[in-house]
């Protein structure tokens, strides 16, 4: 079994601007087949991104708040090394993500195997009053 890496991401309706964002960090275009999730090959690197069935609490942030991985982040970045390189399968979920927090748009989570957020990234944070 290999371990994977996810970036979960919002707000709801965002999922054009992710996949944009992706194509220009790995240079190649989304691959958009009836029935199946839109995906990206940078062999030996696959991208897919799709809804997904994880609830609100299923991991937490390092501060221990539980993270609402379904009502704020209802899109799913899975990036999967096709040989089992998980070094170079999180250098390319670093690259996406860092791409992300650049682009400004989107507010997004990095996750290590749905075990541990390596990163968060909100480009509105809310303002405690």
């Amino acid at each position: 079994m290999s371990r994977r890496t996810y970036i979960f991401t919002g707000p709801p309706g965002s999922a054009e601007i992710v996949m944009t964002i992706i194509e220009a960090t790995l240079g190649g275009s989304v691959i958009r087949e009836p029935g199946s999730d839109p995906y990206l090959r940078a062999d030996p690197v696959a991208v897919y991104v799709s809804g997904h069935d994880f609830d609100d609490g299923d991991i937490d942030s390092p501060t221990g708040t539980p993270v609402p991985l379904h009502t704020a982040y209802p899109h799913l970045i899975d990036i999967r090394d096709t040989e089992r390189d998980l070094q170079r399968q999180q250098d390319t979920a670093t690259r996406i993500f860092t791409a992300i927090k650049q682009n400004g748009r989107v507010k997004a989570v990095y996750v290590d195997d749905m075990q541990h957020v390596l990163d968060t990234y909100d480009p509105h944070p809310q303002v405690a009053r």
